[in-house]
């Protein structure tokens, strides 16, 4: 009963190249083809269609009704058939599903990734089971002599079963092409945004290798609508009917367009899936577009976000066909098509003035939320000031384009600008505006940026007249109690990283119970002057000695003494905000040049981080670190002659 019966042949009619422009040349996808396999599966009933991937071939199992062998011959073999003409309807036989095939042209799809196609098909009326194949060399070969009648290998046949209809169903193997290599993880990615199928029937199922077809739409929008749409926002959409699940419900003429349209948070990078997507029964019949739409709208950047689906079943009926062959597009170049391409354009200016509106509002929401950090800037403006400032903030959260980050970063550049009296003019101006575009806005920050270099120049410039100014009082041999005050108010004059150093008094006791002891034995150190500076837990100690004498290993040993005793003094209050003794600097004019005084000086930097510096040390050190500073900047701003100037 399973062998191959002599009177069994079956034929494939038709005129040469057919093949090669219905299926090679119009799918040369795997996506687009297993969409056709699985379109069929649908139609035939299946509940279920299991894909199998191999290195070589694509196996597409499903369990609907089968064929039989006339079957075979009259539907699948037959080009062009319309199966809702041969059977008076466009549902299927057993679940009454709208039929997707029209064409009959879907079967020869495999061709364009497949030399050979087998076909498995059990019937679910009689168990009759029929295995052929159709080889695309051979189909080729008759076509040289001109012929159209292709014989087609059956491979196997058993005659009607009453047992094998329960095994009903068809299996489709594609043996394909040595240059395709097929991506699992893409496929499945693919056929998911091909059909609805499986979302909206509980009775049909898709899996790759085991792996469920995803659902992907709907996820990670940053808005979606109609699902989000506020009753005030739905008024602009006056043929709304209703919102099922999660779809807007329009009506259109004597019909319905559904839809579901979301914005993502960042630009879209996957051409497949910026734009709106058409579906007609379920199946994919026009890849994501924006209805031809080129310009007109007010949110323009929002194409860039928007991502859609809409359900036109309608425009695949009797009366009215507007999908392509391929079902990869539909044509709204005229009749309804021309309506529908408007309808379209419409939908699309009113979510992306919607979504224009949400990113301002949402943008505002988040400067709000932000405040603490523009808060107490804001605050410390008049109250005429601040409504100015922050009109323009809110003109610029209103450019479409712009990203978080770089958003705050240029609402902190006008702060800045407008602190510090630079750009007043110009930024009253645009408050005075409705809006302001980005070329516009990197106009503004670019000399902003300019005139932020240019004053950090001009505060470095007057850091250094200020070391000029302690450089005197250093050649005058003035008392330390002045340079002390000097440095005091000028820390950064030892480091620049020290400006935020301020002076430490919780300490006090501890360096005054120090003071009583050996230190004040020598007339050097009596009324020494000693900086003590702190910044969050670390404190730095600062001894100065008269400009003109010299330090020695006695002093030396005094002072080693002394930092000592402050470090064991700030170990033993550990109720107190000082943690540690990070280092101690000792202001000399000079040192005696022998060798055991400078061995004393190196163990001092290394166990106690005691570091020893020259009047002129100090002075050249701290020059050296503004000058490297203002190079910088100069060389960010080579264009700008103020900057230069300096």
């Amino acid at each position: 009963m399973s062998k191959v019966k002599p009177d069994k042949t079956l034929v494939l009619d038709i005129q040469s190249l057919i093949i090669r422009h219905l299926g090679i040349q119009m799918y040369q996808k795997p996506a687009d083809v297993i969409s056709e396999m699985v379109a069929n599966a649908w139609d035939a009933d299946a509940e279920k269609v299991n894909i199998k991937i191999t290195k070589n071939s694509i196996g597409i199992n499903d369990d609907g009704h089968g064929m039989t062998f006339d079957e075979c011959q009259k539907y699948f073999l037959k080009v062009g058939r319309d199966r809702r003409k041969d059977t008076r309807s466009d549902k299927s036989i057993g679940k009454k599903r709208p039929v997707l095939g029209r064409k009959g042209i879907g079967k020869f799809a495999g061709f364009g990734i497949a030399n050979k196609i087998t076909i498995d098909t059990i019937s679910l009326k009689n168990g009759e089971n029929t295995v052929f194949c159709m080889d695309l060399d051979k189909i080729y070969e008759i076509d040289q002599s001109g012929n159209s009648k292709k014989e087609i290998d059956v491979i196997k046949y058993s005659d009607p079963d009453e047992k094998l209809t329960k095994k009903h169903g068809t299996k489709v193997t594609l043996f394909l092409k040595s240059q395709f290599a097929i991506d699992e993880k893409k496929l499945l990615t693919e056929l998911g945004r091909r059909f609805l199928l499986t979302q909206q029937h509980s009775d049909f199922s898709v899996s790759i290798n085991k792996k469920p077809m995803p659902v992907e739409f709907g996820q990670d929008f940053e808005f979606y609508f109609p699902k989000e749409l506020t009753q005030e926002e739905k008024k602009k959409f006056p043929d709304l009917k209703s919102i099922e699940n999660e779809w807007a419900k329009e009506k259109f003429r004597d019909n319905y367009i559904y839809w579901r349209i979301g914005f993502f948070k960042d630009t879209i990078k996957n051409e497949e899936l910026r734009g709106i997507a058409i579906f007609v029964r379920g199946k994919l019949a026009q890849k994501p577009f924006f209805f031809d739409l080129s310009g007109g709208i007010s949110g323009q950047n929002s194409l860039e976000y928007l991502s859609g689906q809409v359900k036109i079943d309608f425009i695949d009926s009797d009366d009215l066909d507007l999908i392509s062959t391929e079902r990869q597009r539909i044509n709204i170049q005229d009749g309804i098509g021309l309506e529908i391409k408007d309808w379209g354009q419409e939908l699309i200016r009113q979510l992306g003035a919607i979504w224009k509106e949400r990113r301002a509002t949402e943008r505002l929401q988040k400067l709000e939320s932000k405040v603490g950090k523009f808060k107490k800037r804001l605050d410390n403006l008049p109250p005429a000031e601040r409504k100015t400032v922050k009109s323009v903030l809110i003109k610029i959260a209103n450019i479409e384009s712009l990203k978080p980050d770089l958003f705050e970063d240029w609402c902190s550049d006008i702060l800045t600008s407008w602190e510090t009296g630079r750009l007043k003019g110009l930024i009253e101006e645009i408050s005075q505006h409705d809006s302001i575009n980005a070329e516009k806005m990197l106009e503004i920050l670019s000399e902003a940026q300019v005139l932020t270099s240019l004053n950090i120049a001009e505060s470095i410039k007057t850091k250094v007249v200020a070391i000029a100014e302690l450089k005197k009082m250093v050649d005058a041999q003035e008392l330390e109690n002045s340079i002390r005050d000097y440095i005091y108010k000028n820390p950064w004059l030892i480091h620049p990283k020290w400006d935020s150093y301020k002076k430490e008094i919780s300490v006090k006791h501890i360096i005054d119970e120090i003071g009583k002891n050996e230190l004040d034995k020598d007339d050097v150190f009596k009324g020494r002057i000693d900086l003590a500076l702190s910044a969050g837990p670390d404190l730095l100690l600062l001894e100065f000695m008269r400009p003109g004498l010299e330090i020695d290993q006695d002093h030396l040993n005094r002072i080693e003494y002394y930092v000592d005793g402050v470090r064991q003094g700030i170990e033993q209050s550990t109720g107190k905000t000082i943690r540690s003794l990070t280092c101690a600097y000792i202001i000399a004019d000079k040192c005696k040049k022998n060798s055991t005084v400078n061995r004393k000086i190196s163990r001092m930097v290394k166990e106690y981080s005691i570091y020893v510096l020259s009047w002129n040390d100090l002075i050249a050190e701290a020059i050296k670190q503004w000058e490297e500073q203002l190079d910088i900047l100069k060389q960010n701003n080579r264009a700008d002659p103020r900057i230069q100037a300096l």
